[in-house]
């Protein structure tokens, strides 16, 4: 014996015994993802975790500073990158 689907009200508006064909749901536009990865197609998102400690100073000296924390992360991997007698990210991301 195979068990019968419960009645519902929505059987009785959309069920195939309403007589009209299942509404298909909309299609989804580009999610900010493909959005991202068409406008900035040499960019990668990179996942930083800091402790909070660290998080709170650097948020306190972007907000001191009036810029934003990536700025500031940006400036640091350039002094990583100087002291290593490699490129700076102005060099490497100037195009040509």
């Amino acid at each position: 014996m195979s068990a019968k689907p419960k009645p519902t009200r929505l059987n009785a508006l959309f069920g195939p015994e309403a007589g009209a064909e299942p509404v298909q749901p909309p299609q989804a536009g580009p999610t900010s993802a493909d959005r991202t990865k068409s406008q900035r197609p040499n960019v990668r998102q990179q996942t930083l975790y800091l402790p909070l400690p660290v998080y709170k100073q650097l948020r306190h000296v972007a907000f001191d500073e009036d810029t934003r924390m990536h700025s500031l992360v940006m400036e640091g991997l350039d002094r990583v990158f100087a002291a290593r007698g490699l490129p700076s990210v102005e060099d490497l991301t100037r195009k040509t």
